[in-house]
C-alpha cells in the first residue's frame, strides 16, 4: 500500500484546519463585541 498520498492528505487537512483555528481566533473577540452589543440593544 501507498501511505504516501494519504499522508499529505493528512498534512493539508491540518493546515487547512490551523488556517481557519487563527481565523476564528482573530475574529472572537471583535464578534464577541458585536453580539454582545446586538442583545444588549435587543433588551433596551
Amino acid at each position: 500500500m501507498d501511505f504516501d498520498s494519504i499522508l499529505t492528505g493528512l498534512a493539508a487537512t491540518s493546515a487547512v484546519t490551523a488556517i481557519i483555528g487563527a481565523g476564528a481566533i482573530k475574529a472572537s473577540p471583535g464578534f464577541a463585541r458585536w453580539a454582545t452589543n446586538k442583545v444588549a440593544t435587543f433588551f433596551r
